[in-house]
């Protein structure tokens, strides 16, 4: 088998395949023997240079979804036809269902910026455009944008998107913070509230919380 792991399970495990070593059912196989290893991960699998059927990637949700050890995450990919059949069920792939708002004009002095670690407690981190964050957002850590923030991993420290903005959204990976702030619009989170796949935005004045499924 060509299948390689990739991460840790603190971000995520991402496991590759290529068009030469993808196979449904040997990637089953593979998953399986190696899920007490994954336990507790969060889980993504990359395909590249192949383009899925949509079949292909409903059967894998659904098999994933069921491998208790695991949570899954969604698919990264280098094809764009993978990304709108995922978009289109409303997997998230790559930063492509996480992507910016085409159809949003934003200025030519705002900017567009990448984190590439875990922000631990006392970061804190700014943008006067987007924000994304490829790592963890510990507690303490601060995060500020004027566009959208998106968080590739584990989102518990504070956030504030939309800053001066009527439309804004948050996303993450996996969502476990106290509170956050859109569009000068705040919401408080339970302690215990955790949440997959998770997304907040305000459209037309609203604040709409949406998840996959919530955490353990």
């Amino acid at each position: 088998m060509n299948f390689k792991l990739r991460g840790t399970n603190v971000i995520g495990i991402e496991i590759l395949t290529d068009n030469k070593s993808f196979d449904i059912d040997t990637l089953k196989n593979f998953i399986l023997e190696k899920r007490q290893l994954l336990r507790g991960s969060r889980f993504i699998i990359s395909v590249e240079d192949r383009i899925l059927t949509k079949e292909e990637i409903l059967e894998l949700k659904q098999f994933l979804e069921n491998v208790e050890e695991l949570t899954f995450c969604g698919f990264k990919t280098n094809i764009k036809e993978n990304r709108e059949i995922c978009i289109s069920l409303g997997i998230p792939c790559d930063l492509s269902e996480m992507e910016l708002e085409k159809e949003k004009e934003r200025a030519e002095t705002e900017e567009i910026k990448f984190i590439k670690r875990t922000l631990r407690s006392g970061d804190k981190v700014t943008s006067t455009g987007d924000l994304v964050i490829l790592g963890d957002v510990n507690p303490g850590a601060e995060v500020e944008a004027g566009g959208n923030v998106y968080v590739m991993g584990s989102l518990r420290g504070t956030v504030k998107a939309g800053i001066g903005k009527s439309e804004a959204e948050i996303r993450a990976l996996y969502f476990e913070a106290p509170r956050l702030e859109i569009c000068n619009q705040e919401k408080i989170f339970d302690r215990k509230e955790s949440y997959i796949n998770f997304r907040a935005r305000v459209k037309s004045g609203n604040l709409k919380i949406e998840f996959s499924k919530k955490g353990r």
